[in-house]
């Protein structure tokens, strides 16, 4: 999921100033703060906060490392040295998590991992759990495409999260949409890359949403060198004038055959090879997805001074 900041108010700025002195946010009755920054672990464009130390090869810090790896030779995208780093701040379990969004994202329903955007400054938040690495994938894929392009539609931006937050192994295949794609045709549906693009807010966008924004990544990255190509030229455009980027569905109305039978004909092409979708993908079809609200119940709000307390970085 993505979340954006917006910019604080001028004359709000003796509230946080106030608020700074007051101490930040702590969990339990060993006082620990509820965002970790006592170690760190610097890789590539990375910088991971834990409360615990980190190795250089622990699995966390090697997927990220990874994951740079995938954008750039995927869609020759690498951040900067001189851009500042992307922070990523992993909680030690999923009550800290869930205690550190009720006290500063009181409003966002309950999740496993997210990223915040303001300004030059990119976040991301997840928690110690066996499903770390695919969270940590997904959200700093979101990071690095707003350093690398910066706002980019929010079907394009999730269907490439969705994408990239599978191991390097699997070259982008998501077992689970691929195992649900089928249910969702049997169903009535059917391709429509407008309608998608016509979603601007998270709360839109169904899960059903989420597996065609990654079938029409999936297409356009490994259908062909040409489908690759038109999407590279988009990304091109965006960086170049968002507002005036031709919508993608626009570019392959040209075509000389549907494109949504031929993304179609891709999913289905993916399905009859052999280890297209590993055994374990149709049991876990109904986990909860990073962008999906669990069913747990509304979160209490908070005041308004514990909440500004996050543009402090605590």
């Amino acid at each position: 999921m993505r979340h954006r900041w917006t910019d604080a108010p001028r004359h709000l700025c003796w509230i946080l100033i106030s608020v700074s002195v007051a101490g930040c946010a702590t969990l339990g009755s060993q006082g620990q703060a509820l965002i970790p920054t006592r170690y760190q672990t610097r890789t590539g464009p990375f910088i991971v906060f834990t409360s615990t130390p980190t190795a250089p090869d622990a699995p966390a810090i090697r997927c990220l490392r990874a994951l740079e790896s995938d954008v750039a030779t995927t869609l020759g995208m690498r951040v900067k040295t001189e851009e500042p780093a992307v922070e990523v701040y992993v909680l030690n379990d999923r009550e800290s998590f869930n205690h550190f969004l009720r006290f500063y994202y009181p409003e966002l329903p309950s999740r496993r991992a997210f990223f915040l955007a303001q300004g030059s400054r990119r976040v991301v938040y997840a928690f110690q759990s066996d499903r770390l690495e695919e969270d940590l994938r997904h959200e700093a894929t979101h990071a690095l495409l707003h350093v690398a392009v910066g706002d980019l539609p929010l079907w394009l931006d999730e269907g490439l999260a969705e994408y990239f937050e599978v191991p390097s192994s699997r070259h982008g295949l998501n077992d689970e949409h691929l195992a649900r794609l089928p249910e969702d045709v049997s169903l009535g549906w059917t391709p429509d890359l407008a309608k998608l693009e016509s979603l601007t807010t998270v709360r839109e966008v169904t899960m059903r949403d989420y597996r065609e924004a990654w079938a029409w990544v999936h297409f356009m990255l490994n259908g062909s060198s040409a489908n690759k190509a038109i999407l590279l030229a988009t990304f091109a455009d965006l960086r170049a004038s968002p507002t005036q980027a031709k919508p993608l569905s626009q570019r392959l109305a040209a075509g000389e055959k549907p494109a949504g039978a031929l993304m179609l004909a891709h999913v289905e092409k993916l399905r009859t090879q052999p280890v297209a979708v590993s055994p374990a993908a149709s049991a876990s079809v109904s986990t909860v997805r990073l962008q999906e609200p669990s069913q747990d119940a509304p979160v209490e709000k908070r005041g308004f001074f514990d909440r500004v307390r996050v543009w402090l970085g605590w």
